[in-house]
């Protein structure tokens, strides 16, 4: 009797792991062999992280700019990751867009909307990773420069030896300028005015007064200055 009760246990134990078998290799062909095959293939999703681009491209170096400049049009030049697509910003604004050359280079015209101006360059690639350049300031200033020659007047006559040294003497409105009369440097006080002196030669002598700004604004002016020893 326990004989036969151990056999019939026995028979069910080997149903049950022909079952679990069956069921084993039915999972494993509509499953685990598929997916090992995408994984290999690389089309599975373990795959699929490693190869995006998670890396932002080289932040866009600008070639120098000036401090100031007097056309509201602005060449900004530069280099950065190759064929990127880039965004020109001026004090935040988008000013243009353009995109990199096959080497990374880049030059284009921006506008100039304020006195002083944050000028910037966004490069953004294919995968949407971005990178922007460091700010530029750039001053943009119309201001005409004004020369007025305070001492002597045009046409002013001197004689003898004691009057050969003059004082030339006047005043500008921009402090920050740089005067030039006649190739000599001249200093330009805190408050504007400016001397300089000359010696005179004989006869009539042009004094031509130069001044300019860093944004490139200018003026002249000449007179004469007669001279008998």
């Amino acid at each position: 009797m326990v004989g036969r009760y151990r056999a019939s246990k026995e028979k069910s134990k080997s149903r049950y792991y022909v079952l679990l078998s069956i069921v084993f290799v039915i999972v494993l062909f509509k499953w685990g062999i598929p997916l090992f095959i995408q994984v290999v293939a690389g089309n599975g999703s373990p795959r699929q992280n490693t190869d995006k681009d998670l890396i932002p491209p080289q932040a866009p170096t600008l070639s120098a700019l000036p401090e100031a400049t007097n056309s509201a049009s602005l060449l900004v030049e530069g280099y950065t990751e190759a064929s990127t697509s880039l965004d020109f910003l001026v004090n935040d604004h988008l000013s243009l867009t353009d995109k990199a050359k096959e080497d990374g280079s880049f030059s284009s015209i921006v506008t100039l909307d304020a006195d002083s101006n944050r000028v910037q360059v966004r490069a953004t690639d294919e995968a949407g990773n971005i990178s922007i350049s460091e700010v530029e300031i750039v001053q943009l200033d119309r201001k005409p420069i004004e020369i007025t020659i305070t001492s002597p007047k045009d046409g002013t006559e001197f004689f003898g030896k004691n009057k050969q040294v003059v004082d030339i003497k006047g005043e500008t409105n921009k402090k920050d300028s740089q005067i030039i009369i006649n190739s000599s440097f001249v200093v330009i006080e805190k408050d504007g005015n400016f001397v300089q002196r000359i010696q005179l030669l004989n006869g009539n002598n042009e004094i031509k007064v130069v001044a300019s700004d860093k944004a490139g604004n200018s003026t002249e002016k000449v007179f004469n200055l007669v001279y008998t020893p």
